[in-house]
């Protein structure tokens, strides 16, 4: 209930900012393959979870192509057949939900809109991610409450965007880095995240 409620609490903060001319507001969803891996490993990608993603952004112009986009997304991050330091399960899938919370600086040229009907995109920026609970599967009845710490990292990502039935489509590929370490596993682990999405500027 209290997730719901700090969920509803953020969308009608997007939402409601997004009266103000100029600034535009919209949904995504989409699918994320996560892990963890050691500090700066950028090449361990194994043991990958499946995570569905939906949030909601906002787009404040800072000029003719730059723009600010907060976020506000739900995410699964995990890693697959892992021991964990408490399990007595001696494999088990361990995830934890988080409320993801990006500022992304977005490079985008409106003249390409504006002539042709479609933009290429890219950004990046700083995230916190809020940790909301974990999982293990299979189950079992362990307290792993110390992994439900904040996530810090960063985002980078392409993206592409073109009308469609009067609304503006994104298509946007994404790439999370975790800096902050997770608890209750048996290395040195921050996360990582390569999401698709759709979105829809409404």
């Amino acid at each position: 209930m209290k997730t719901k409620r700090i969920l509803s609490a953020l969308f009608i903060l997007l939402a409601s900012t997004a009266t103000f001319a100029q600034i535009n507001f919209g949904v995504r969803a989409g699918a994320a393959a996560t892990t963890f891996a050691n500090r700066g490993d950028i090449t361990d990608n194994n043991n990958v979870t499946l995570s569905p993603v939906v949030g909601a952004f906002l787009d404040l112009p800072l000029s003719k192509s730059f723009f600010l986009q907060p976020e506000v997304n739900y995410l699964r991050k995990g890693r697959s057949d892992e021991s964990t330091e408490l399990s007595t399960i001696a494999k088990a899938d361990f995830m934890i939900h988080y409320l993801q919370v990006p500022v992304l600086l977005q490079y985008r040229d409106d003249h390409l809109m504006d002539n042709h009907k479609y933009a290429f995109y890219i950004s990046a920026g700083p995230y916190a991610g809020f940790a909301l609970g974990n999982q293990l599967k299979p189950n079992n009845s362990l307290n792993l409450a110390d992994s439900n710490k904040t996530d810090f990292g960063a985002s980078f990502g392409v993206g592409f965007q073109k009308p469609l039935f009067s609304k503006n489509i994104r298509f946007d590929l994404r790439y999370d880095m975790g800096i902050a370490e997770i608890a209750n596993q048996p290395s040195d682990y921050r996360t990582k995240a390569l999401s698709l999405t759709i979105g829809i500027v409404l």
